[in-house]
């Protein structure tokens, strides 16, 4: 286990207008599970490949445990990645892919068999381990690459997507199985997803970017209630937050303080909006409500109560103590 440390680091490609990463703050915990989310090109996934040594820094330092590593080798900082593909070799066991990296470390042979076995035992793959690659479901290839990483024992984790390629029932339950088992490791791991309801569900603390800059980092649960700006109010909660200009500001409202009222008739000192409904998602034990309000998208989250028809009127309300409030012309929270 290890901190991991950015200080003001910098990364721009080569022909590039602007940093893909601009002056990076950010301190990771031992033992923490840091999410790194943003939508694609934020510079997320060229900030885990810089702290591997897989992409170089302009400016800044990278330190792992406090050792400057800015300028290591990729196999001397004691880190262990996991790619979105797997990168499995499909000619070796499950047993031997675990085992790989150790074997080229010349770790004795019976050392490699009780880290993989052990390792195995944790996820789940003793009866895979003589299966080929090509024999498995994705969800085993990525337990397996999972375990490859796991045997070597390293100071941190980095994760690049990896459930990305599993269909959305498994990525539910492996990535409930994966949050599980850092705990249980207690590894430091860096943990990249364009996904924010994955990285609301996995992280200790969630780090969002935009175009390369840090926008805020804090537990999901603050990310959620205090987001920084109408970026973060944006991104992070699905369906995402209700923006709408105001009177000298831009308010926010999440769908489930929005309210359809019948007959008009809102609770006292609530605001209303009169819409028009353009789609109704019912999900069973919720439904959601979407309807233009003057050029305004909006969306309400209801119970179980009837919903309205597509295209009917209607007027949603909302408690005004329940909006965020945001600067229209920097989009930071007032």
């Amino acid at each position: 286990m290890a901190t991991v440390t950015f200080d003001k680091v910098s990364i721009r490609y080569p022909g590039a207008e602007r940093p893909t990463v601009k002056d990076l703050d950010l301190e990771i915990a031992d033992g923490e599970f840091l999410v790194l989310v943003g939508p694609s090109g934020c510079g997320k996934s060229t900030t885990l490949r810089a702290l591997a040594g897989l992409e170089p820094v302009d400016s800044g330092h990278l330190l792992i445990d406090g050792k400057d590593v800015t300028g290591v080798e990729p196999g001397d900082r004691d880190i262990a990645m996991v790619f979105q593909n797997y990168a499995l070799y499909p000619h070796l066991s499950v047993a031997k892919n675990m085992g790989f990296a150790l074997k080229l470390a010349k770790m004795p042979a019976a050392d490699i068999r009780k880290r993989v076995q052990d390792a195995a035992e944790m996820l789940g793959l003793e009866e895979f381990l003589d299966r080929k690659p090509k024999d498995l479901s994705g969800g085993q290839r990525q337990r397996v690459a999972m375990g490859r990483a796991i045997v070597r024992d390293p100071k941190v984790f980095l994760m690049d997507e990896p459930l990305s390629n599993l269909d959305a029932k498994l990525r539910v339950q492996t990535r409930a199985e994966l949050a599980a088992l850092q705990r249980r490791l207690g590894t430091t791991t860096v943990y990249v997803t364009h996904d924010q309801v994955e990285a609301m569900t996995m992280g200790d603390r969630v780090a969002v970017l935009k175009d390369g800059v840090l926008q805020q980092v804090a537990p999901p649960r603050e990310l959620y209630d205090s987001p920084v700006n109408e970026f973060v109010a944006g991104f992070i909660g699905s369906p995402s937050m209700n923006l709408f200009p105001g009177e000298g500001v831009t308010l926010g409202v999440r769908p489930e303080a929005m309210q359809v009222v019948v007959d008009k008739q809102a609770p006292e000192g609530w605001v209303t909006r009169a819409a028009t409904v353009d789609l109704v998602e019912e999900l069973g034990s919720e439904s959601y409500v979407y309807a233009t309000s003057e050029g305004v998208r909006l969306v309400a989250r209801l119970g179980d109560r009837a919903v309205p028809e597509r295209g009917s009127a209607v007027t949603f309300a909302y408690d005004p103590a329940a909006a965020h409030r945001f600067d229209p012309s920097s989009g930071n929270r007032l």
